[in-house]
């Protein structure tokens, strides 16, 4: 899937939003987990919502500069 398409799919997989948040598989699976970060899983498979994280992103941003 080329770079256009991806920013145009509405749905992102786990490998894309390590990328994008540059963290480790481990972490990511752990924020799911404990409720951290906006996701759906379906059977083993987790699905993310590239506008729930680009709003899950902004407002993370705005508490960090909070405190």
């Amino acid at each position: 899937m080329g770079e256009r398409e991806q920013e145009e799919n509405p749905i992102m997989r786990a490998t894309e939003v390590r990328q994008l948040l540059k963290i480790g598989r481990n972490t990511l699976y752990e924020w799911c987990e404990q409720g951290i970060i906006p996701h759906k899983r379906i059977g083993r498979v987790i699905l993310f919502s590239r506008k729930r994280i680009q709003e899950w992103l902004e407002n993370n941003e705005n508490e960090r500069r909070e405190n």
